[in-house]
């Protein structure tokens, strides 16, 4: 089981060489069927340099994928799944006003994809496994 590093009161639970509270962007996308592999890896290359963009502590995308039957009916045809863990609320506004974020959203999104994602932000607390 994980252990908690918790950031909150002045206890000495406190790890100082973890960020442990953040915020987390997480991003379900439904990709077109005849989507090619140069747009996939262009998707896959834009979110990654995300990256760089102030407060982006880490990215990760990837196909979502069914290897067994009850595994289907629960994605919802969703094809690629993205999280981006940011610092903290202000590092969240940064990110969506980013022109880098914009462009990869207009550039390499918008065009494979056949619906509006569907994106949730919340807040928590990084457990170490």
């Amino acid at each position: 089981m994980g252990s908690y590093l918790s950031t909150s009161g002045t206890g000495s639970n406190k790890c100082p060489m973890h960020q442990t509270k953040g915020i987390d962007h997480i991003v379900l996308l439904k990709t077109r069927p005849d989507a090619t592999p140069e747009q996939i890896t262009s998707l896959i290359n834009g979110v990654n340099s995300l990256s760089t963009i102030d407060g982006v502590l880490s990215v990760s995308i990837g196909r979502v994928f069914v290897e067994q039957d009850w595994m289907d009916d629960r994605t919802g045809g969703v094809t690629y799944a993205l999280r981006v863990r940011l610092r903290d609320k202000d590092a969240l506004h940064r990110y969506q006003d980013d022109e880098g974020h914009k462009k990869i959203i207009r550039d390499a999104v918008a065009p494979i994809i056949t619906e509006k994602p569907v994106a949730v932000d919340f807040e928590s607390h990084l457990v170490m496994g």
